[in-house]
C-alpha cells in the first residue's frame, strides 16, 4: 500500500515561512516600539549664525601693557656708599633731579691731590717760561753787543779807507780793521744762527710742558667728574620706576640702583603666542583698546626668546596717548597676521571655540529638520570666527548647546517657519 507524504512536507514548509514572517513582523513593531522617536526641539528658541564669505583681515586679540619707550639704568659711578637718598619709586622725575648721594672718601682724596699737582705744576709752567725768555734776552744782549761791535768796525774800515787814500794810514791797518768787521759779521751771522734755533727748541720745551699741564688739567677733570658723578641723578624725565639701594648700603662701580623711564613716551609690550608669532612680520598693524577710542600702532619688534608660551612684541604707537595712560597699564589689543581671501566666517558666538572642531547642527534648506555636522573652526578676528572645514557659505548654524542630543543625526522642528 503506497502512501502520499508531499503534501505534509509541504504544509510543514508553508507553517514555518510563515512563523518567520510573522516572527520578523513581531521584532519589526518591537524595534519601532523600543526606539526612541526623533527628537522635537521648538525653531523658536534656536539661535542662529549664517556662513558667510568674503576677504578677512585675520586681527589674533593679545594682551599685554604699556612701556616706557626710554628707559635709563642708573649705575654706581664708583665704589662708595649710600649716604643720602631723595627719592622713591615712583616719583616723577627731570633728567637733572637729584635721586641719591654717595660718598668715597678715597676719590675725593684723589680729587684733592690731582688739583695739589695741577697747581704745582701751573706754577713750574710760569717759571719755566720765564726762564727761557730770560734765556732768550740774555742772547739777544749777546746778539745786541756783537751787532755793536760791528758797527765799530765798519767805522774803522770807513777811517782807515780814507786815511789810506790820503796816504796817512799804512795799509796793513785798513786791512786788519777789514779783517776784524768781516770775523764780527760771521760771529753775528753764527750767533744769530743759534739764537733762532735756541728759540725753536724753547718752543718744543714750552710744548712739551703745556702737553704735561694739559694732561694733568684733563686728569683732574676726569676725577672731579666722578666725585660730581657720585650725586645720582635721573638722566632723563620720567618716573623713578625702581630704586635698588639703601641709606648706607656699599656699592660696588657699575651696581644697578635705579632705573628710570620716560613717562610721557611710551610703548607697548605685547605676549604674541608663540603658534602664531612666525606669521607676524615688522611693520604689522596693531590696535590697542583703549576707553578713549581705539589706538593705532605697529609691530616694531619681535623678541627672540620663547617665555611661557609667548614672545614678547614692542608696538610702537602712531595715535597720540591719552594723559591717563602709564607704565605697566594693562591693555588689550589685535594684532594683524594675514589678508585672507574668500574666507569662510561666522560671527562670534558663546559656544563656539577657536583653533577646534566641534559637533554642530545646522538648518536644512526648506525642511523642519536639523543636521548634524562637524566643524573645524580657525582663528578668531575681532567678532568673526573662521572657518576652515565642514560648512558652506549661507548655511544656518545652530549655537544653542545641543549637546544632549549629539548622538542624533538629525533633529525635528515643531514648524517649517525655516
Amino acid at each position: 500500500m503506497n502512501i502520499d507524504i508531499n503534501p505534509v512536507k509541504k504544509s510543514n514548509k508553508k507553517k514555518i515561512i510563515t512563523s518567520l514572517i510573522a516572527l520578523g513582523c513581531m521584532a519589526s513593531m518591537a524595534y519601532l516600539a523600543l526606539r526612541p522617536a526623533m527628537p522635537t526641539l521648538s525653531n523658536d528658541s534656536l539661535h542662529t549664525v549664517i556662513v558667510q564669505q568674503g576677504d578677512i583681515d585675520i586681527m589674533t586679540p593679545v594682551f599685554g601693557q604699556f612701556a616706557s619707550r626710554f628707559e635709563r639704568l642708573v649705575s654706581a659711578p664708583a665704589n662708595g656708599q649710600v649716604s643720602e637718598i631723595y627719592l622713591r619709586a615712583g616719583t616723577d622725575v627731570t633728567k637733572d633731579t637729584i635721586i641719591a648721594l654717595l660718598s668715597n672718601p678715597d676719590l675725593e682724596q684723589q680729587h684733592f691731590e690731582a688739583e695739589s699737582k695741577l697747581e704745582r705744576m701751573q706754577s713750574e709752567f710760569a717759571s719755566f717760561q720765564f726762564q727761557k725768555q730770560n734765556e732768550q734776552l740774555t742772547f739777544q744782549g749777546e746778539l745786541a753787543d756783537i751787532d755793536s761791535q760791528i758797527q765799530a768796525a765798519k767805522l774803522d774800515v770807513d777811517v782807515n779807507q780814507r786815511l789810506a787814500k790820503q796816504g796817512i794810514a799804512a795799509k796793513i791797518e785798513l786791512e786788519r780793521a777789514t779783517l776784524k768787521y768781516n770775523q764780527l759779521k760771521k760771529r753775528y751771522e753764527f750767533a744769530d744762527y743759534r739764537f733762532s734755533k735756541q728759540k725753536e727748541m724753547h718752543k718744543l720745551e714750552l710744548q712739551q710742558q703745556h702737553i704735561l699741564l694739559k694732561q694733568q688739567e684733563k686728569q683732574v677733570s676726569l676725577i672731579a667728574n666722578k666725585v660730581a658723578d657720585l650725586t645720582i641723578k635721573s638722566g632723563i624725565s620720567g618716573t623713578l620706576q625702581r630704586l635698588d639701594i639703601e641709606l648706607g648700603q656699599r656699592v660696588n662701580q657699575g651696581q644697578a640702583m635705579a632705573r628710570v623711564g620716560s613717562k610721557s613716551e611710551l610703548m607697548a609690550k605685547l605676549n604674541i603666542p608663540q603658534r602664531i608669532a612666525e606669521r607676524i612680520n615688522i611693520g604689522a598693524a596693531v590696535i590697542l583698546d583703549h576707553k578713549l577710542g581705539p589706538l593705532q600702532g605697529t609691530v616694531k619688534q619681535l623678541g627672540s626668546v620663547v617665555e611661557n608660551g609667548y614672545i614678547i612684541a614692542e608696538i610702537h604707537v602712531q595715535s597720540s596717548l591719552p594723559d591717563n595712560v602709564r607704565p605697566a597699564q594693562p591693555v588689550n589689543a589685535k594684532v594683524f597676521v594675514e589678508h585672507v581671501h574668500n574666507a569662510l566666517y561666522v560671527e562670534q558666538r558663546a559656544g563656539l571655540k577657536p583653533l577646534s572642531t566641534q559637533p554642530l547642527y545646522k538648518k536644512v534648506t526648506e525642511q523642519a529638520l536639523l543636521e548634524q555636522i562637524h566643524i573645524t573652526f580657525g582663528e578668531l578676528s575681532g567678532r568673526h570666527l573662521l572657518i576652515t572645514s565642514g560648512a558652506l557659505a549661507g548655511d544656518k548654524i545652530i549655537t544653542n548647546n545641543l549637546s544632549q542630543w549629539h548622538t542624533y543625526s538629525q533633529l525635528a522642528l515643531d514648524n517649517a517657519q525655516l
